[in-house]
């Protein structure tokens, strides 16, 4: 019988550039995203003006979340978050499988981030035009209870954080795959 090695894929990019939909291409892996790991609002240190900050690679347990893909990736079954979009709050937990393909999906958009992109076995950045991700944005924000006008106002801050945290993390990938590949059905 042959033994199959553990891989991590981290698929990183902006916000509504297609990275959950690729991670759900990997059929028979176990896929996390990043988004579990929100820290909980009362965790979070507020911004001067008093808001708080979710496009800064701080608001997430990146080590919580790289401790979760490894135990995945040695076929541990393990309890992550279930993060609640709408009220900034972790409001309970639940159980994910360990995957029968020893392969671990983590995405999101500080899946390059440390201590994340030094266990991925493969990084995968996608690059997806501004307007693009605009538009899916807006349609994912409504669904978790987002109005337009408050997706859209928020735009220029999520771009800001895009370009400060994660487009530069595009150095680090192994491959670089375009928006429209992945919604046009590219499989690896």
């Amino acid at each position: 019988m042959q033994h199959r090695f553990p891989q991590i894929i981290a698929v990183c990019g902006g916000s509504g550039s297609g990275k959950t939909t690729l991670a759900k291409k990997f059929v028979g892996a176990a896929i996390l995203s990043t988004d579990h790991f929100y820290k909980d609002l009362d965790d979070l240190e507020p911004k001067e003006d008093g808001s708080y900050d979710f496009d800064h690679p701080s608001a997430v347990d990146m080590a919580e979340a790289a401790e979760a893909c490894l135990k995945l990736a040695e076929s541990e079954d393990v309890t992550i978050p279930v993060y609640d979009m709408r009220t900034c709050k972790r409001v309970g937990t639940q159980v994910m499988p360990a995957p029968k393909s020893k392969i671990v999906v983590i995405e999101g958009i500080f899946a390059f981030h440390s201590p994340l992109h030094e266990i991925a076995t493969l990084k995968i950045f996608i690059d997806t035009p501004i307007d693009q991700r605009l538009a899916r944005r807006l349609r994912r924000d409504i669904d978790r209870g987002r109005s337009e006008i408050e997706t859209i106002k928020r735009s220029l801050h999520v771009e800001e954080s895009y370009a400060r945290y994660v487009e530069p993390m595009r150095d680090l990938a192994d491959l670089i795959l375009m928006g429209d590949e992945i919604r046009g059905g590219f499989i690896l």
